[in-house]
Parts: structure tokens; sequence; C-alpha cells
């Protein structure tokens, strides 16, 4: 028997219904901004969104926005000229997994260190005085204990953010990534900082911390300094970027490697001087 192309056959009836179904589906996640694009669309708009950093000045100031960058390392994948491009940015992350349902910063968004440098929402933090946060304007000196807060710019009411680090052997969601945001700000939030080379540690004890030096940057708690994890190269939304933990990388003349110089960035200029 012949069949034409107006002959319905197989579970047609079925197969319509389902075409209108997901249809309709689609449609009502488009107007209720649910889907994945959309999401996608909203968190690259949150996440990248810009910010400013401090006002023009030398030194690195409390109650101002700063960026923690790894100067020295190369940024792997991404040359120009010939030449390896340098710096990597302590940045917060929303996974693919978590697209679905967070589009902003929020409590355990872990942290990676980003080849993306311009100051925005998801790589620039106020940085505060472990002994009074509201301290602003006060130079930072060298040994102070402060606290890195992330801001959620889409949720005023949201509750404040900070970088920690959960020490090994401490319960955590994922031992290869112990840095996160918290809304728990406890000891494991603060951090300090020391000079790069060892013979300036003793002098320098105490001194401003002047914004774009290479120094070292310490978790209080765990007494290790913060470094870049360079073999753990991971691809997320927004593009290659390296894990973050807390380590000591030292050579034979026992100075810290490339692995844990970083800056605290805090003026454009300076930064674009670097």
């Amino acid at each position: 028997m012949n069949y034409n192309n107006s002959v319905l056959i197989g579970n047609w009836n079925e197969e319509r219904l389902k075409n209108e179904f997901e249809l309709k589906l689609f449609l009502r996640k488009r107007e209720r901004h649910e889907l994945l694009l959309q999401k996608s669309r909203t968190l690259f708009s949150n996440l990248l969104k810009e910010r400013p950093l401090a006002i023009s000045g030398t030194y690195v100031l409390f109650g101002y926005n700063v960026q923690i960058v790894a100067t020295d390392m190369s940024v792997e994948g991404f040359a120009s000229s010939g030449k390896s491009r340098y710096g990597l940015a302590l940045s917060s992350l929303v996974s693919e997994r978590q697209v679905d349902y967070i589009q902003n910063i929020d409590d355990g968004c872990l942290m990676t260190l980003s080849p993306i440098t311009t100051p925005c929402c998801r790589n620039t933090f106020v940085i505060l005085s472990a002994k009074d946060e509201s301290l602003r304007g006060v130079k930072m000196n060298y040994g102070d204990e402060f606290l890195l807060r992330a801001e959620n710019y889409g949720d005023p009411q949201s509750p404040p953010l900070y970088v920690r680090y959960t020490p090994e052997g401490a319960p955590s969601s994922t031992d290869r990534m112990p840095i996160q945001l918290s809304s728990s700000k406890d000891s494991c939030c603060r951090w300090t900082t020391m000079p790069l080379l060892p013979r300036d540690r003793l002098e320098g004890l105490g001194s401003p911390v002047k914004t774009s030096t290479k120094l070292i940057i310490k978790n209080c708690v765990a007494d290790k300094n913060l470094c870049v994890m360079s073999q753990n190269w991971m691809r997320t939304f927004f593009g290659p970027e390296c894990g973050v933990t807390c380590k000591n990388y030292l050579d034979i003349h026992k100075r810290c490697t490339a692995e844990n110089i970083f800056s605290l960035v805090s003026d454009v200029e300076t930064k674009t001087k670097g």
C-alpha cells in the first residue's frame, strides 16, 4: 500500500501534543527569563560589571576596593606578539552546575585566579581591618590582619561574603578548591601581608603597604601563603582559569617562588604602569 504526505501514521497525535507542550514550555520559560541562555547572560552582566578601584594614591587604604593579583604568573594559552602575558586576579566563580539557580556571587562560591584583570564585581574586594571594619582611608601596614569582603551589587540586602580558607583536615565541600566565599566571618577569613624578601620582613613590619608592590599574603590561621595552583587549570564560563589555595613554595635560598608572589592593586594608574 502506498502512502502520500497527507497520511498520518504511527503515534502522530502523541508527537503533535508533545511538540505543542515543548513549545508552550519554551515560551513560558522565555517569559520568566528561565532559559539557560538568559540566565548565562544575567550571570555575565552581574559578575563582569566594572567596579572602580580606590582613589589615585600610593598606599593600600582600608575600606576601599582592591584586587589580589598574582603578578609573576604567566597566563596559560595567552600570548601577544610572541611575549607571555602575566597577571592572574583572584576571582569569584559561578560554575556551570550553579548557573541554573545562581546568577550572582553567593555563599560557597569557589575562588579561582582569572586572566581577566579588568576591575569587575567578581575580582574586586573591599579590604577591611580585622580589628575595626569601620576604618576607611587609613593606610594598611605590613602585619595588619585584614578581611576581603565581596560585594553582591545585584542584591544590596544580601549578607556580606568574605574570602575564606578551609585549612587542611577541616570539613570542606572540596579538597582541591579550599578558598571560597563565606557568609561566616570567622578566624579563617583573616589574612595578613609580609614583604617579599626575607631580609626586609623585620624592618618592614609595621610600614605602610604600597599599592601594586610584590608581597606575600598569608592566611592567619593556617600560617600558609596564598598560592597559585599552576598545575590546576580548568575551563569555566569565563574561559580558562587557575586554582588557588594556601601553600608555601620556597626555592633553595628559602625565598618564595612565583606561585606565592601577589600584589594588592588598589589604583588603576599604578596597575597600568606595572
